[in-house]
Protein backbone atom coordinates (compact mmCIF):
# COMPACT_ATOMS: atom_id res chain seq x y z
CA UNK A 1 0.00 0.00 0.00
CA UNK A 2 3.21 2.34 1.08
CA UNK A 3 4.46 1.29 -2.35
CA UNK A 4 1.07 2.55 -4.55
CA UNK A 5 0.60 5.82 -2.55
CA UNK A 6 4.36 6.44 -3.20
CA UNK A 7 3.81 5.81 -6.86
CA UNK A 8 0.78 7.89 -6.74
CA UNK A 9 2.77 11.12 -5.23
CA UNK A 10 5.38 10.67 -8.06
CA UNK A 11 2.82 10.24 -10.97
CA UNK A 12 1.13 13.77 -9.34
CA UNK A 13 4.54 15.56 -9.07
CA UNK A 14 5.63 14.63 -12.44
CA UNK A 15 2.48 15.98 -13.50
CA UNK A 16 2.71 19.16 -11.66
CA UNK A 17 6.17 19.60 -12.82
CA UNK A 18 5.63 19.30 -16.47
CA UNK A 19 2.54 21.75 -16.46
CA UNK A 20 4.74 24.28 -14.41
CA UNK A 21 7.55 23.87 -17.03
CA UNK A 22 9.38 27.16 -18.02
CA UNK A 23 8.69 27.25 -21.58
CA UNK A 24 10.99 30.59 -21.86
CA UNK A 25 14.57 27.51 -22.96
CA UNK A 26 16.90 29.64 -24.41
CA UNK A 27 20.24 29.89 -22.41
CA UNK A 28 21.17 34.06 -22.24
CA UNK A 29 21.15 36.85 -19.72
CA UNK A 30 17.46 36.98 -18.84
CA UNK A 31 16.79 33.18 -17.96
CA UNK A 32 16.18 32.48 -14.39
CA UNK A 33 18.49 29.31 -13.79
CA UNK A 34 20.06 28.81 -17.27
CA UNK A 35 21.64 31.72 -17.14
CA UNK A 36 24.28 32.54 -19.93
CA UNK A 37 26.34 35.60 -21.16
CA UNK A 38 24.55 35.91 -24.16
CA UNK A 39 21.24 37.49 -26.12
CA UNK A 40 19.87 34.16 -27.81
CA UNK A 41 16.69 34.06 -28.69
CA UNK A 42 15.78 38.01 -28.27
CA UNK A 43 15.99 39.67 -31.73
CA UNK A 44 14.41 43.32 -33.15
CA UNK A 45 16.09 46.56 -34.25
CA UNK A 46 17.61 47.83 -30.83
CA UNK A 47 21.25 47.48 -29.66
CA UNK A 48 21.18 44.15 -27.58
CA UNK A 49 23.91 43.10 -24.89
CA UNK A 50 24.66 40.94 -21.54
CA UNK A 51 24.87 43.62 -19.07
CA UNK A 52 26.08 42.89 -16.05
CA UNK A 53 24.64 46.23 -14.54
CA UNK A 54 22.69 45.39 -11.62
CA UNK A 55 20.48 42.20 -12.95
CA UNK A 56 17.74 41.28 -11.06
CA UNK A 57 18.45 37.70 -10.85
CA UNK A 58 22.30 36.10 -11.14
CA UNK A 59 24.93 37.59 -12.83
CA UNK A 60 23.58 38.96 -16.50
CA UNK A 61 20.41 41.25 -17.71
CA UNK A 62 19.51 41.54 -21.41
CA UNK A 63 20.37 45.37 -21.87
CA UNK A 64 18.55 46.77 -25.40
CA UNK A 65 19.32 50.57 -26.37
CA UNK A 66 17.55 52.36 -29.38
CA UNK A 67 19.82 53.78 -31.90
CA UNK A 68 19.81 56.95 -34.54
CA UNK A 69 18.04 54.68 -37.21
CA UNK A 70 14.85 54.33 -35.26
CA UNK A 71 15.54 50.81 -33.96
CA UNK A 72 13.70 50.85 -30.41
CA UNK A 73 12.13 47.28 -30.52
CA UNK A 74 13.18 44.03 -29.31
CA UNK A 75 11.24 41.01 -29.55
CA UNK A 76 11.20 37.09 -28.37
CA UNK A 77 9.10 34.39 -29.94
CA UNK A 78 8.55 30.45 -28.51
CA UNK A 79 6.30 27.80 -29.59
CA UNK A 80 2.57 27.89 -27.72
CA UNK A 81 -0.87 25.67 -28.51
CA UNK A 82 -3.06 27.96 -29.62
CA UNK A 83 -5.71 28.84 -27.03
CA UNK A 84 -3.79 27.67 -24.19
CA UNK A 85 -3.63 30.20 -21.27
CA UNK A 86 0.21 31.44 -20.51
CA UNK A 87 1.55 32.94 -17.04
CA UNK A 88 4.21 35.09 -18.20
CA UNK A 89 6.88 37.29 -15.92
CA UNK A 90 9.54 39.34 -16.97
CA UNK A 91 11.69 41.54 -14.56
CA UNK A 92 11.77 45.08 -16.01
CA UNK A 93 13.54 48.44 -15.46
CA UNK A 94 14.24 51.41 -17.59
CA UNK A 95 17.81 52.83 -17.54
CA UNK A 96 19.66 56.06 -16.95
CA UNK A 97 18.34 57.56 -20.20
CA UNK A 98 14.70 56.98 -20.81
CA UNK A 99 11.59 58.20 -22.99
CA UNK A 100 7.85 56.32 -21.96
CA UNK A 101 9.68 52.55 -22.56
CA UNK A 102 6.91 49.84 -22.38
CA UNK A 103 5.98 46.64 -23.27
CA UNK A 104 3.10 47.24 -26.87
CA UNK A 105 2.30 45.50 -29.78
CA UNK A 106 2.17 41.96 -28.76
CA UNK A 107 0.81 39.66 -31.35
CA UNK A 108 -0.54 35.80 -31.24
CA UNK A 109 -2.20 36.63 -28.09
CA UNK A 110 -5.54 37.91 -26.78
CA UNK A 111 -5.74 39.49 -23.29
CA UNK A 112 -2.53 41.61 -23.68
CA UNK A 113 -2.39 45.51 -22.56
CA UNK A 114 0.38 48.06 -23.14
CA UNK A 115 2.20 48.13 -20.05
CA UNK A 116 4.76 51.12 -19.49
CA UNK A 117 8.16 50.58 -17.73
CA UNK A 118 8.06 53.02 -15.53
CA UNK A 119 11.16 52.99 -12.75
CA UNK A 120 14.36 53.22 -12.73
CA UNK A 121 13.99 50.24 -10.42
CA UNK A 122 13.41 46.45 -11.07
CA UNK A 123 9.86 45.73 -11.33
CA UNK A 124 8.13 42.55 -11.69
CA UNK A 125 5.45 42.40 -14.90
CA UNK A 126 2.83 39.60 -14.84
CA UNK A 127 0.86 39.02 -18.18
CA UNK A 128 -2.18 36.41 -18.12
CA UNK A 129 -3.01 35.90 -22.04
CA UNK A 130 -4.00 33.18 -24.61
CA UNK A 131 -2.56 32.25 -27.51
CA UNK A 132 -4.27 32.89 -30.61
CA UNK A 133 -1.10 31.60 -33.03
CA UNK A 134 1.62 29.06 -32.38
CA UNK A 135 4.68 31.34 -32.96
CA UNK A 136 3.40 34.36 -30.26
CA UNK A 137 5.66 37.29 -30.22
CA UNK A 138 6.61 39.21 -26.62
CA UNK A 139 7.76 43.14 -27.79
CA UNK A 140 8.84 45.94 -25.82
CA UNK A 141 10.06 49.53 -26.53
CA UNK A 142 12.82 51.11 -25.98
CA UNK A 143 10.56 54.41 -26.61
CA UNK A 144 7.98 55.65 -28.98
CA UNK A 145 8.29 56.89 -32.67
CA UNK A 146 11.12 59.36 -32.89
CA UNK A 147 12.26 59.00 -29.02
CA UNK A 148 15.98 59.39 -30.04
CA UNK A 149 18.65 57.07 -29.86
CA UNK A 150 20.76 55.71 -26.34
CA UNK A 151 17.04 54.84 -24.56
CA UNK A 152 17.45 51.93 -22.42
CA UNK A 153 15.83 49.35 -21.09
CA UNK A 154 17.08 45.80 -18.90
CA UNK A 155 15.27 42.61 -18.98
CA UNK A 156 15.74 39.75 -16.74
CA UNK A 157 14.48 36.88 -14.47
CA UNK A 158 11.83 35.68 -17.03
CA UNK A 159 9.35 32.71 -17.00
CA UNK A 160 6.72 31.17 -19.54
CA UNK A 161 4.35 28.77 -18.00
CA UNK A 162 1.63 27.04 -19.57
CA UNK A 163 -1.93 27.24 -16.85
CA UNK A 164 -2.94 23.66 -15.64
CA UNK A 165 -5.38 22.08 -17.92
CA UNK A 166 -3.91 22.04 -21.30
CA UNK A 167 -5.19 24.61 -22.96
CA UNK A 168 -7.96 24.50 -25.85
CA UNK A 169 -9.91 21.49 -24.78
CA UNK A 170 -13.34 22.45 -26.65
CA UNK A 171 -13.90 20.33 -30.45
CA UNK A 172 -15.34 21.74 -33.04
CA UNK A 173 -18.97 20.88 -34.05
CA UNK A 174 -19.88 18.37 -36.40
CA UNK A 175 -19.71 19.38 -40.12
CA UNK A 176 -23.07 19.21 -42.07
CA UNK A 177 -25.25 18.78 -45.05
CA UNK A 178 -22.08 16.30 -46.59
CA UNK A 179 -23.52 15.39 -50.38
CA UNK A 180 -22.00 13.88 -53.19
CA UNK A 181 -21.60 15.03 -56.36
CA UNK A 182 -19.85 14.31 -60.19
CA UNK A 183 -20.14 10.49 -59.17
CA UNK A 184 -18.79 8.86 -61.92
CA UNK A 185 -16.83 5.11 -62.30
CA UNK A 186 -13.77 5.60 -60.59
CA UNK A 187 -13.90 9.08 -58.22
CA UNK A 188 -16.90 11.32 -56.89
CA UNK A 189 -17.27 14.98 -55.81
CA UNK A 190 -17.66 15.43 -51.49
CA UNK A 191 -19.16 18.74 -50.41
CA UNK A 192 -20.15 20.04 -46.66
CA UNK A 193 -20.98 22.95 -44.84
CA UNK A 194 -18.37 24.41 -42.67
CA UNK A 195 -17.92 23.03 -38.76
CA UNK A 196 -16.89 25.77 -35.97
CA UNK A 197 -14.89 25.96 -32.98
CA UNK A 198 -13.69 28.13 -30.21
CA UNK A 199 -10.87 28.69 -31.38
CA UNK A 200 -10.19 27.56 -35.02
CA UNK A 201 -11.02 24.69 -37.47
CA UNK A 202 -7.72 23.53 -38.74
CA UNK A 203 -8.32 20.66 -40.97
CA UNK A 204 -10.86 18.23 -42.36
CA UNK A 205 -10.23 14.62 -42.10
CA UNK A 206 -12.76 12.47 -44.88
CA UNK A 207 -13.63 9.04 -44.07
CA UNK A 208 -14.83 6.17 -46.57
CA UNK A 209 -16.35 3.31 -44.49
CA UNK A 210 -14.55 4.64 -41.62
CA UNK A 211 -11.71 4.48 -42.97
CA UNK A 212 -9.45 7.72 -43.01
CA UNK A 213 -9.02 8.74 -46.78
CA UNK A 214 -7.70 12.49 -46.75
CA UNK A 215 -7.39 15.63 -45.19
CA UNK A 216 -7.99 19.29 -46.27
CA UNK A 217 -7.55 22.42 -44.59
CA UNK A 218 -9.78 23.99 -42.56
CA UNK A 219 -11.00 26.47 -44.40
CA UNK A 220 -11.30 23.62 -47.59
CA UNK A 221 -15.51 21.75 -48.11
CA UNK A 222 -15.07 20.22 -50.63
CA UNK A 223 -12.97 17.03 -51.75
CA UNK A 224 -12.46 14.47 -54.37
CA UNK A 225 -12.89 10.86 -53.72
CA UNK A 226 -10.85 9.06 -56.36
CA UNK A 227 -9.49 5.75 -57.08
CA UNK A 228 -12.94 3.94 -56.77
CA UNK A 229 -13.74 0.68 -57.97
CA UNK A 230 -16.64 0.85 -60.73
CA UNK A 231 -20.53 -0.33 -59.67
CA UNK A 232 -19.51 0.06 -56.15
CA UNK A 233 -21.38 1.42 -52.96
CA UNK A 234 -19.21 3.69 -50.51
CA UNK A 235 -20.70 5.23 -46.95
CA UNK A 236 -18.63 8.68 -46.32
CA UNK A 237 -18.25 11.00 -43.49
CA UNK A 238 -16.11 13.80 -42.40
CA UNK A 239 -14.51 15.01 -39.36
CA UNK A 240 -12.97 18.33 -38.29
CA UNK A 241 -10.34 18.96 -35.84
CA UNK A 242 -8.70 21.93 -34.32
CA UNK A 243 -4.87 23.08 -33.55
CA UNK A 244 -5.10 20.97 -30.30
CA UNK A 245 -6.06 18.31 -31.74
CA UNK A 246 -9.63 18.17 -31.08
CA UNK A 247 -12.09 15.66 -33.04
CA UNK A 248 -15.95 16.61 -33.48
CA UNK A 249 -18.30 14.47 -34.04
CA UNK A 250 -18.79 13.39 -37.44
CA UNK A 251 -21.19 14.19 -40.49
CA UNK A 252 -23.84 13.00 -41.88
CA UNK A 253 -23.26 9.92 -44.05
CA UNK A 254 -23.47 9.67 -47.43
CA UNK A 255 -23.74 6.71 -49.63
CA UNK A 256 -22.72 6.56 -53.34
CA UNK A 257 -22.30 3.74 -55.98
CA UNK A 258 -19.94 4.14 -58.88
CA UNK A 259 -21.06 3.84 -62.31
CA UNK A 260 -20.54 1.30 -64.59
CA UNK A 261 -17.08 0.96 -66.03
CA UNK A 262 -17.71 0.91 -69.76
CA UNK A 263 -16.72 4.66 -70.82
CA UNK A 264 -14.88 4.03 -73.68
CA UNK A 265 -15.27 7.86 -75.21
CA UNK A 266 -12.08 10.53 -74.85
CA UNK A 267 -13.04 14.02 -74.08
CA UNK A 268 -12.12 16.20 -76.73
CA UNK A 269 -9.42 18.13 -77.10
CA UNK A 270 -8.44 21.19 -75.11
CA UNK A 271 -8.80 24.55 -77.22
CA UNK A 272 -7.28 28.39 -76.99
CA UNK A 273 -4.35 27.29 -75.04
CA UNK A 274 -2.67 30.57 -73.65
CA UNK A 275 -0.11 32.35 -71.88
CA UNK A 276 -0.38 34.41 -69.60
CA UNK A 277 1.28 36.90 -66.19
CA UNK A 278 4.84 35.57 -68.26
CA UNK A 279 7.63 37.05 -66.43
CA UNK A 280 11.44 35.51 -66.19
CA UNK A 281 10.87 32.64 -64.06
CA UNK A 282 7.19 31.93 -64.30
CA UNK A 283 3.85 31.94 -66.35
CA UNK A 284 0.33 31.06 -66.20
CA UNK A 285 -1.54 28.76 -68.28
CA UNK A 286 -5.45 29.10 -69.58
CA UNK A 287 -7.39 27.55 -72.10
CA UNK A 288 -11.34 26.39 -72.95
CA UNK A 289 -12.45 23.46 -71.26
CA UNK A 290 -13.24 19.58 -72.78
CA UNK A 291 -16.11 18.12 -72.87
CA UNK A 292 -17.51 14.46 -72.04
CA UNK A 293 -20.07 12.13 -71.87
CA UNK A 294 -19.34 11.83 -68.34
CA UNK A 295 -17.18 14.50 -67.18
CA UNK A 296 -13.68 15.62 -67.25
CA UNK A 297 -11.59 15.00 -64.05
CA UNK A 298 -8.34 15.81 -65.30
CA UNK A 299 -5.83 18.22 -67.38
CA UNK A 300 -1.91 16.61 -67.90
CA UNK A 301 0.37 19.92 -68.88
CA UNK A 302 3.13 19.49 -71.18
CA UNK A 303 6.22 21.60 -72.02
CA UNK A 304 8.68 20.63 -74.30
CA UNK A 305 7.17 17.33 -75.19
CA UNK A 306 7.64 15.87 -71.53
CA UNK A 307 4.87 15.99 -68.72
CA UNK A 308 5.06 19.04 -66.14
CA UNK A 309 2.23 18.11 -64.30
CA UNK A 310 -1.71 17.63 -64.09
CA UNK A 311 -4.54 19.78 -62.40
CA UNK A 312 -5.81 16.72 -60.73
CA UNK A 313 -9.50 18.25 -61.33
CA UNK A 314 -11.64 20.30 -63.95
CA UNK A 315 -9.71 23.11 -63.26
CA UNK A 316 -8.60 25.30 -66.82
CA UNK A 317 -5.83 27.15 -65.80
CA UNK A 318 -2.04 26.36 -64.22
CA UNK A 319 0.29 28.21 -63.09
CA UNK A 320 3.80 27.24 -64.21
CA UNK A 321 7.28 27.88 -62.37
CA UNK A 322 10.66 27.55 -62.20
CA UNK A 323 11.31 28.79 -65.46
CA UNK A 324 14.60 30.14 -67.28
CA UNK A 325 14.60 34.12 -68.28
CA UNK A 326 15.09 35.07 -71.86
CA UNK A 327 13.58 31.11 -72.86
CA UNK A 328 11.10 30.08 -75.23
CA UNK A 329 9.03 27.08 -74.19
CA UNK A 330 6.68 24.95 -75.74
CA UNK A 331 3.27 24.09 -73.90
CA UNK A 332 0.05 21.60 -74.83
CA UNK A 333 -2.41 20.54 -72.62
CA UNK A 334 -4.71 17.09 -72.74
CA UNK A 335 -7.96 16.07 -71.13
CA UNK A 336 -8.95 13.03 -69.35
CA UNK A 337 -11.81 11.03 -67.92
CA UNK A 338 -12.28 8.96 -64.49
CA UNK A 339 -12.30 6.19 -66.83
CA UNK A 340 -8.53 7.14 -68.30
CA UNK A 341 -9.63 8.36 -71.94
CA UNK A 342 -7.16 10.48 -72.89
CA UNK A 343 -8.36 13.31 -75.42
CA UNK A 344 -6.15 14.58 -78.38
CA UNK A 345 -3.76 17.41 -77.59
CA UNK A 346 -4.55 20.99 -77.71
CA UNK A 347 -3.27 23.77 -79.52
CA UNK A 348 0.57 24.09 -79.14
CA UNK A 349 1.91 27.80 -78.07
CA UNK A 350 5.21 28.84 -77.35
CA UNK A 351 5.65 31.83 -74.82
CA UNK A 352 9.27 33.26 -74.45
CA UNK A 353 10.01 34.40 -70.82
CA UNK A 354 11.16 38.18 -69.75
CA UNK A 355 14.72 39.12 -69.35
CA UNK A 356 16.15 38.13 -65.95
CA UNK A 357 18.24 41.45 -64.10
CA UNK A 358 16.04 41.85 -60.98
CA UNK A 359 12.85 40.81 -62.79
CA UNK A 360 10.41 42.68 -64.91
CA UNK A 361 7.40 44.53 -63.50
CA UNK A 362 4.70 42.96 -63.62
CA UNK A 363 2.73 45.41 -65.73
CA UNK A 364 5.61 46.37 -68.09
CA UNK A 365 4.98 43.38 -70.43
CA UNK A 366 1.25 41.84 -70.34
CA UNK A 367 -0.96 43.87 -67.80
CA UNK A 368 -1.73 46.25 -70.58
CA UNK A 369 -2.53 43.86 -73.19
CA UNK A 370 -6.47 42.83 -74.06
CA UNK A 371 -6.11 39.45 -73.87
CA UNK A 372 -5.29 39.44 -69.81
CA UNK A 373 -8.30 39.58 -67.71
CA UNK A 374 -7.27 41.73 -63.79
CA UNK A 375 -10.96 40.60 -63.08
CA UNK A 376 -10.37 36.93 -63.55
CA UNK A 377 -7.69 36.53 -60.70
CA UNK A 378 -6.53 38.22 -57.99
CA UNK A 379 -3.17 39.77 -58.02
CA UNK A 380 -0.58 38.08 -55.90
CA UNK A 381 3.54 38.83 -55.77
CA UNK A 382 5.72 37.46 -53.44
CA UNK A 383 7.97 40.37 -53.51
CA UNK A 384 8.28 43.51 -53.06
CA UNK A 385 6.58 45.73 -55.77
CA UNK A 386 7.10 49.44 -57.41
CA UNK A 387 4.35 51.44 -58.62
CA UNK A 388 6.50 54.89 -60.67
CA UNK A 389 9.47 54.09 -59.15
CA UNK A 390 11.83 50.63 -58.71
CA UNK A 391 11.19 48.74 -55.96
CA UNK A 392 12.53 48.60 -52.24
CA UNK A 393 13.69 45.70 -50.62
CA UNK A 394 12.82 47.02 -47.26
CA UNK A 395 8.86 47.89 -47.99
CA UNK A 396 6.34 45.18 -49.84
CA UNK A 397 5.22 48.22 -51.94
CA UNK A 398 6.93 51.70 -53.21
CA UNK A 399 4.68 53.90 -54.63
CA UNK A 400 6.17 56.97 -56.43
CA UNK A 401 2.68 59.11 -56.77
CA UNK A 402 -0.62 58.99 -55.44
CA UNK A 403 -3.14 56.62 -53.75
CA UNK A 404 -6.83 57.13 -53.95
CA UNK A 405 -8.82 54.92 -51.76
CA UNK A 406 -12.06 54.67 -49.98
CA UNK A 407 -10.93 53.34 -46.70
CA UNK A 408 -7.69 52.36 -45.12
CA UNK A 409 -7.32 50.50 -42.62
CA UNK A 410 -4.30 49.63 -40.18
CA UNK A 411 -3.37 47.66 -37.26
CA UNK A 412 -1.25 49.26 -34.38
CA UNK A 413 -1.37 49.35 -30.57
CA UNK A 414 -3.29 52.90 -28.81
CA UNK A 415 -2.75 55.69 -26.96
CA UNK A 416 -4.79 54.64 -24.26
CA UNK A 417 -1.76 54.32 -21.71
CA UNK A 418 -1.08 58.29 -21.59
CA UNK A 419 -4.35 58.09 -19.39
CA UNK A 420 -3.04 55.57 -16.92
CA UNK A 421 -2.17 57.16 -13.65
CA UNK A 422 1.59 56.07 -13.93
CA UNK A 423 2.20 58.34 -16.81
CA UNK A 424 4.52 61.09 -17.04
CA UNK A 425 3.19 64.04 -18.34
CA UNK A 426 5.56 66.71 -18.53
CA UNK A 427 4.78 70.68 -17.34
CA UNK A 428 4.26 72.67 -20.14
CA UNK A 429 7.18 74.86 -19.19
CA UNK A 430 9.39 71.16 -20.29
CA UNK A 431 7.71 71.19 -22.92
CA UNK A 432 8.15 74.68 -24.23
CA UNK A 433 11.89 74.36 -23.54
CA UNK A 434 11.75 71.24 -25.42
CA UNK A 435 10.39 72.93 -28.54
CA UNK A 436 12.54 76.03 -28.15
CA UNK A 437 15.86 73.59 -28.24
CA UNK A 438 14.24 70.91 -30.95
CA UNK A 439 11.72 72.47 -33.20
CA UNK A 440 9.12 70.01 -32.68
CA UNK A 441 7.33 68.53 -29.80
CA UNK A 442 8.37 65.55 -27.62
CA UNK A 443 7.94 62.12 -29.48
CA UNK A 444 7.18 63.16 -32.47
CA UNK A 445 9.50 63.29 -35.85
CA UNK A 446 11.02 65.88 -36.55
CA UNK A 447 10.70 67.13 -40.15
CA UNK A 448 13.87 65.67 -41.03
CA UNK A 449 13.35 62.83 -40.10
CA UNK A 450 10.17 62.04 -42.01
CA UNK A 451 11.97 63.11 -45.09
CA UNK A 452 14.93 60.81 -44.69
CA UNK A 453 13.08 58.12 -43.08
CA UNK A 454 8.95 58.30 -44.30
CA UNK A 455 6.67 57.88 -40.95
CA UNK A 456 4.27 55.05 -40.37
CA UNK A 457 1.02 55.81 -41.13
CA UNK A 458 -0.54 53.70 -37.87
CA UNK A 459 2.19 54.70 -35.59
CA UNK A 460 1.38 58.92 -36.70
CA UNK A 461 -2.02 58.26 -35.84
CA UNK A 462 -0.86 56.54 -32.71
CA UNK A 463 1.33 59.57 -31.66
CA UNK A 464 -1.13 62.25 -33.17
CA UNK A 465 -3.54 60.95 -30.53
CA UNK A 466 -1.23 60.79 -27.86
CA UNK A 467 -0.68 64.42 -27.97
CA UNK A 468 -4.48 64.78 -28.27
CA UNK A 469 -4.93 62.81 -25.17
CA UNK A 470 -2.21 64.80 -23.26
CA UNK A 471 -3.92 68.04 -24.66
CA UNK A 472 -7.38 67.00 -23.14
CA UNK A 473 -4.91 66.11 -19.63
CA UNK A 474 -3.77 69.63 -20.27
CA UNK A 475 -7.24 71.13 -20.70
CA UNK A 476 -8.83 69.72 -17.51
CA UNK A 477 -5.98 70.81 -15.62
CA UNK A 478 -6.43 74.34 -16.84
CA UNK A 479 -10.44 73.95 -16.09
CA UNK A 480 -9.86 72.59 -12.35
CA UNK A 481 -7.63 75.58 -11.98
CA UNK A 482 -10.13 78.48 -13.60
CA UNK A 483 -12.46 77.13 -11.33
CA UNK A 484 -10.31 77.01 -7.97
CA UNK A 485 -10.08 80.61 -8.79
CA UNK A 486 -13.59 81.48 -9.25
CA UNK A 487 -14.52 80.16 -6.29
CA UNK A 488 -11.85 82.02 -4.21
CA UNK A 489 -13.09 85.11 -6.12
CA UNK A 490 -16.61 84.60 -4.97
CA UNK A 491 -15.30 83.88 -1.57
CA UNK A 492 -13.56 87.57 -1.61
CA UNK A 493 -16.40 89.16 -2.73
CA UNK A 494 -18.29 89.88 0.67
CA UNK A 495 -15.02 91.13 2.20
CA UNK A 496 -14.53 93.56 -0.41
CA UNK A 497 -18.06 94.97 0.50
CA UNK A 498 -17.24 95.07 3.99
CA UNK A 499 -14.05 97.24 3.16
CA UNK A 500 -16.62 99.73 1.03
CA UNK A 501 -18.22 100.35 4.26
Amino acid sequence: MKLTYLTLFAILLTSYMASAQNLYTQANAAHPTNEANSTTGWTGATTLSSSTTTPQNGTYAILAISTSTGGRDVRYTFPATVGTVYDITIWARRGATFNNPAFANWSGFSGFATTLITSQNWTQFNFTVTATASNPVIVAYTAPIGGGAGNEIFIDNITITAQGGGGDTQPPTAPTNLAASNTTSTATTLNWTASTDNVGVTQYQIRRDNVNIGTVGGTITTYNATGLTASTSYNFNVVALDAAANVSPASNTVQITTLADNDTLAPTAPSNLAASNIASTSLTLNWTASTDNVGVTNYRIFRNNTLLGETGNNSITYNVSGLSDSTTYSFYVVAQDAAGNTSNQSNTINPTTTSGGGGEPYTTLNANLPTVNWQSQNFYASGEVGIGTSPNPNFQLSVNGTIRAKEVIVESGWSDFVFEKNYYLAPLREVEQFINNNGHLKDIPSEAEVRQNGVGLAEINTLLLQKIEELTLYMIDINKRIEKLEAEKTNLSPLQGEDSN
